[in-house]
């Protein structure tokens, strides 16, 4: 369901982000409250994120050696994504909606073709591993056709915290989170919340083991 109020802590984290296309839309529309995509500073920020993506995908990577093409491509996904921190590696073809809504940590690596529909908030933690085709979405709709008909929709952050793999043709929904260390099986849709150091799969992806955490394997001596 949509929020009545906005939210000041998303809020307060998207002041850590760039491209944002700050004012009344945006706040409503990261907050989850109903909002209307076709206000003309989210229709720009859309075009921004269209622009930018475009050349991040299509870079001519012929042009320069292995190693420096590492070094372009995170420059360049810095000016599609909100954050992203060194070390991360995004395969492209990338799309995000709008793409300042999106903080990528340290040392992640995604595989081709990410789809991120970043209405509201979306982090992707530290050492993040996901494989092909990774879809996200924040945004969501009501399921009252006249609210449809008035084109208003809102949207519930994502967040996938660190040390997680999550496999290819994996869909996450809004409002999720996949706690630290956990791993989400190959073509699983994620409708709930997933607790830390778990192990989930199918659709509805659900738990079915605990894993340790890094700290609890380097104290087994058999490792």
């Amino acid at each position: 369901m949509a929020s009545t109020q906005k939210n000041t802590e998303l809020i307060e984290q998207a002041r850590s982000l760039n491209h944002v296309p700050w004012g009344d839309h945006y706040e409503k529309m990261i907050s989850g409250m109903l909002s209307n995509p076709d206000a003309p500073k989210l229709v720009e920020a859309r075009h921004r994120a269209r622009v930018t993506n475009t050349e991040y995908n299509d870079f001519p990577v012929q042009t320069v050696t292995a190693q420096k093409l590492r070094e372009v491509k995170h420059s360049l996904m810095q000016r599609v994504v909100g954050k992203i921190g060194e070390g991360s590696q995004i395969e492209a073809p990338f799309h995000a909606d709008y793409g300042c809504n999106i903080s990528i940590g340290k040392d992640s690596i995604a595989n081709f073709n990410m789809v991120i529909l970043d209405t509201s908030l979306v982090t992707i933690g530290d050492r993040v591993q996901i494989g092909p085709n990774l879809h996200i979405y924040t945004v969501n709709h009501d399921v009252s056709v006249l609210s449809r008909r008035k084109y208003v929709e809102f949207g519930h952050p994502v967040t996938i915290e660190d040390d997680c793999w999550i496999g290819g043709n994996v869909t996450i929904l809004p409002g999720v989170t996949v706690g630290q260390g956990s791993t989400v099986g190959a073509g699983s849709l994620v409708t709930k919340s997933i607790p830390p150091f778990s192990v989930a799969l199918g659709s509805p992806a659900r738990v079915v083991r605990k894993v340790p955490s890094a700290e609890e394997e380097e104290q087994d001596p058999s490792n």
